[in-house]
């Protein structure tokens, strides 16, 4: 039965291999990875080769890529979302929805973990980037652990929000917006 409400769930294993067909989502996840690693590049790049010169380029550019990872799931999530609330505004498609044999909760899991799961991907992407940062000193193990959960807790509200705007039917471009 808990399964069927994540791993397992039919609508989460058709969106992640639906939408992982699409080359825009692909180079979108792609592009922001790209920018991501160029900061961290131009972050440690600088004079002086001591010690504590390195490990204070190496926090700097741990909290820039933070900041900057939090600024892309702001910007990401909902574009991610946005399938979600368009399929679901449509009503033949909620009504198909409502006749299979699935139950509320796993509608509503399905299609929030369905939609995130490309989000949490690029999450778990960005993870060596911020472990580079660590090998120059000046960043802790705890300090990647929080900017990670608050980087999932960030995507986890917005995808939410979305979920419950498809819910609502908020129809289209209006909903993304809200």
């Amino acid at each position: 039965w808990m399964s069927d409400l994540l791993p397992t769930n039919p609508i989460v294993l058709r969106l992640v291999a639906g939408a992982g067909r699409r080359k825009r989502d692909l180079l979108v996840r792609g592009a922001t990875l790209g920018l991501l690693m160029l900061l961290v590049v131009f972050a440690l790049l600088g004079e002086g080769g001591t010690l504590k010169d390195m490990a204070q380029r190496g926090a700097g550019a741990f909290t820039l890529i933070s900041y900057a990872q939090v600024a892309a799931i702001c910007l990401l999530t909902p574009l991610f979302m946005a399938g979600a609330i368009a399929q679901e505004s449509n009503p033949r498609t909620w009504e198909v929805l409502l006749t299979t044999p699935l139950s509320s909760a796993q509608i509503v899991l399905g299609n929030l973990m369905g939609r995130l799961f490309f989000a949490i991907a690029l999450l778990v992407a960005t993870l060596p980037l911020c472990l580079v940062t660590r090998i120059f000193g000046g960043v802790r193990g705890s300090g990647i652990f929080a900017s990670f959960t608050v980087s999932l807790c960030t995507a986890l509200l917005l995808g939410s929000v979305a979920v419950m705007l498809s819910v609502m039917r908020s129809a289209g471009k209006r909903g993304v917006f809200a």
